[in-house]
């Protein structure tokens, strides 16, 4: 069943962008899986024996792209760089792929392979250019650590998964292009062990054959469901993985979220959470939250691109335990609105209108410095990983009404967006004081149910517009009936943890958000500190959700922190599907929708 997996590689190459100029002297700042792009010390961010992984810094590379492909032997050194690697008193040199400007930043970048014959361990990479070497980088290098490749390539959003055609091509996933219930997918990922031959790793094409074993299990989890494996080996090129799974028949969707775990039995180690998309005739896919992408598909294949509206009504609440101060309410009630010009590329890499994974799935995000409000870190697509997208102008604010009054949204300052506190506090607040009366809540902090209406000017790019969306009194009598039990206490990773509810929108849905960051010591952690974010949808009637292992083991382990603002949540509320305003002119599809939820600070053991 393998295939070649030069599409994978080709995919993350052609995503490098020209940033930033080489520096004398070299300097790393980050290492990491090159699939996952998984931080240390986050869990499944050490480098595999055999595996790819990617140096990013200054004056680690000329500031012109330089690609290798396809050609053995592979180089040790590449456009005047190299890099060695110590773990025990052992070193080794890289197989250099790419040395050149950072895709995704300012900076250089090296994407390499670990040889398979390095130790595991603790170890230092040094990257030496044009004769000047790096100070020592700490690294960790273990047996596995799976990552699967992502078509933005930072490990999050649609994956590079490849639908195989009955005569075995492969026909690239997207949301316009589906896999059916019980066809076979090929991804591309890395970390999986190393190579069946290590004495031929750097000068020929590596044998594919199977490589699981009574020692080494791979499980592939598409939503919640365990999928068949029908292969796990190395691709048609060193360092790269390849693995067939049939597509279980539930869920479906255009983000369900799919996990590699792979490992010795009972040792396993979870890989990153890209999206496939997964409709019942494949071609276009769609949502029961209600974003069907054939809303798009006629102006996507006419233009290249669309223009789409989404905005979200946002509640945060939680009971905080604060050293020295006990316990302390946080309300954060924000709207946020994206209005802007995807292009086919960057829809086809996005994370979707609705901050949410595909019903019956599970999402498992990065994030760097502050533990944050709790919802979806920021789309990469909408932060510049592909270049800038066109930001389109609604007018200087837009406002929301509800039964508690009106609120100004302005505009971001930068003019991408608008975003605004329309209740509660944000961080600083909570830290110092100030802040409004609660908006999407009433003054018992319970969910305020009735009709909110999010109004627009109009502005250069797109006409005024008005959009409702009701919170029903089922939505608003939402519980979450479990919580003391579970919160009161560390809640282990190594279990499955069983989420319990009543009331809820019979329409709608539950979302539950695990939160752990890395910082667990100060109030303002490094900008560039760690942290994951997972979060699971589920249909409200069902009461119940439970959430597997190989989900919380994504998360950081905490501990009883002094941190003023505690590092691990857990959260759950009501959200509802999108609802599909009247389109102003301007945009192609306008969306409005709600997430409201409530938890507390925790510990992850």
């Amino acid at each position: 069943m393998a295939n070649t997996g030069k599409i994978a590689c080709a995919v993350v190459l052609g995503l490098k962008l020209l940033a930033g100029a080489a520096q004398a002297q070299p300097v790393i700042s980050e290492v990491a899986n090159a699939a996952s792009y998984l931080l240390p010390p986050l869990p499944g961010s050490a480098i595999a024996q055999g595996s790819f992984f990617v140096i990013r810094g200054t004056g680690t590379a000329s500031s012109s792209e330089v690609v290798t492909w396809g050609t053995y032997p592979l180089p040790t050194i590449l456009d005047g760089t190299s890099v060695s690697i110590t773990v025990g008193g052992t070193t080794t040199a890289a197989y250099m792929y790419y040395v050149g400007p950072s895709w995704g930043s300012s900076g250089t970048q090296i994407d390499a392979v670990v040889p398979s014959t390095t130790p595991t361990g603790s170890g230092v990479v040094v990257v030496t250019h044009n004769g000047a070497s790096s100070q020592p980088f700490p690294i960790t290098v273990v047996a596995i650590s799976p990552g699967v490749y992502s078509l933005n390539g930072s490990g999050t959003g649609p994956g590079a998964f490849y639908n195989v055609a009955s005569d075995g091509s492969l026909e690239q996933n997207t949301l316009f292009n589906s896999a059916k219930p019980m066809q076979t997918v090929t991804l591309f990922a890395t970390g999986l062990g190393p190579a069946s031959n290590p004495a031929t790793e750097g000068s020929e094409t590596p044998a594919q054959i199977d490589i699981r074993n009574g020692n080494f299990q791979v499980e592939v989890y598409v939503g919640v469901e365990e999928a068949t494996v029908q292969y796990v080996g190395r691709s048609s090129y060193t360092g790269e993985d390849q693995i067939n799974f049939l597509v279980p028949g539930e869920p479906q969707g255009c983000y369900v979220n799919v996990a590699v775990y792979a490992g010795p039995p009972g040792n396993q180690t979870v890989s990153n959470f890209p999206t496939l998309s997964v409709a019942p005739q494949g071609r276009t896919c769609s949502d029961a939250d209600g974003i069907d992408m054939g809303d798009l598909e006629v102006v996507i294949t006419s233009n290249g691109f669309a223009r789409v509206g989404s905005i979200a009504l946002l509640s945060s609440y939680l009971d905080l335990t604060i050293p020295l101060s006990g316990q302390l309410p946080w309300d954060n009630d924000t709207v946020n609105g994206e209005i802007v010009t995807l292009f086919t590329q960057q829809l086809d890499s996005s994370l979707g209108y609705t901050l949410l994974p595909s019903q019956g799935s599970c999402a498992v995000s990065q994030f760097l410095g502050y533990v944050p409000v709790p919802e979806v870190p920021a789309d990469p697509v909408l932060t510049g990983i592909f270049g800038p997208v066109t930001w389109l102008d609604a007018g200087a604010s837009l406002s929301i009404e509800g039964p508690n009054g009106t609120q100004p949204v302005p505009k971001n300052t930068n003019g991408e967006g608008y975003n605004g506190l329309v209740g509660g506090e944000t961080i600083t607040d909570l830290l110092i004081g100030g802040g409004l009366p609660p908006f999407f809540l009433n003054s018992a902090y319970d969910i305020l149910p009735g009709n909110y209406t999010v109004t627009g000017p109009g502005g250069s790019n797109v006409g005024a517009f008005s959009g409702d969306i009701s919170v029903s009194t089922a939505a608003a009598s939402f519980q979450w009936t479990n919580q003391g039990s579970i919160t009161s206490g560390p809640i282990p990773r190594n279990t499955p943890l069983t989420i319990t509810w009543s009331g809820g929108d019979p329409e709608g849905f539950v979302e539950i958000v695990a939160i752990a960051s890395t910082d667990q010591s100060g109030i303002t952690p490094p900008a560039t500190t760690p942290g994951i974010l997972a979060q699971c949808v589920t249909p409200a009637p069902l009461s119940s959700f439970q959430i597997l292992p190989w989900v919380l083991q994504a998360l950081p382990s905490t501990t009883s922190s002094t941190a003023l603002i505690p590092p691990a949540y857990l959260m759950v509320g009501p959200v509802s599907g999108a609802v599909k305003i009247a389109t102003p002119s301007g945009l192609d599809a306008a969306y409005l929708f709600y997430h409201y939820l409530q938890g507390a600070s925790v510990t992850w053991q």
